[in-house]
């Protein structure tokens, strides 16, 4: 037999009599750690979509996107969603009003749809359809980016996005 052995145990590309060379993961263990994380992003009102500087990282699960209003603008929505890849501007949240202060999170209230596509999921068709939450598994190492309608431009907010670091260790 040939191969290497590590002091861990673990042994690569074992070589048996008569068969071809073949990774041995008999003493291979591998640990996958769930990290939850929240990233808060201050922003204030911009027209354009605007990179928020922070980026998902490549193995996150996102579950959930929340703003906090800090200065309140009446005649404001924002769309939160990635660019990038994924490429989604209102994938996280749509036209979700900045006119209230505090938490204000996505809904999938019945023709007031304000939570991004990336988080929900529909089934059914007609009459039928119904909307479920669900987490975002596509837009790992996107950049997170925000729209502001058209309005006095005067709010300030927090994006508040809940996501899981996916991170395997190999011991």
């Amino acid at each position: 037999m040939s191969g290497t052995e590590y002091t861990t145990g673990i042994s690569t590309r074992k070589k048996y009599s008569g068969s071809t060379s073949a990774t041995d993961k008999s003493k291979l263990r591998a640990a996958t750690k769930f990290i939850n994380r929240t990233a808060v992003i201050r922003c204030d009102a911009q027209t354009t979509e605007t990179d928020t500087n922070f980026t998902n990282p490549d193995n996150a699960i996102v579950k959930d996107v929340y703003l906090n209003v800090i200065t309140v603008d009446a005649t404001e929505t924002v769309d939160v969603g990635t660019a990038g890849t994924s490429n989604d501007p209102n994938g996280y949240l749509a036209a979700v009003s900045l006119a209230t202060a505090g938490l204000v999170k996505g809904s999938l209230a019945d023709g007031a749809i304000t939570l991004g596509a990336l988080l929900y999921e529909e089934t059914g068709t007609g009459a039928d359809v119904a909307y479920a939450r669900t987490s975002d598994i596509t837009a790992g190492g996107d950049p997170v980016s925000y729209t502001c309608s058209a309005g006095s431009d005067t709010a300030v907010f927090d994006i508040i996005i809940e996501y899981v670091e996916v991170v395997e260790e190999i011991n």
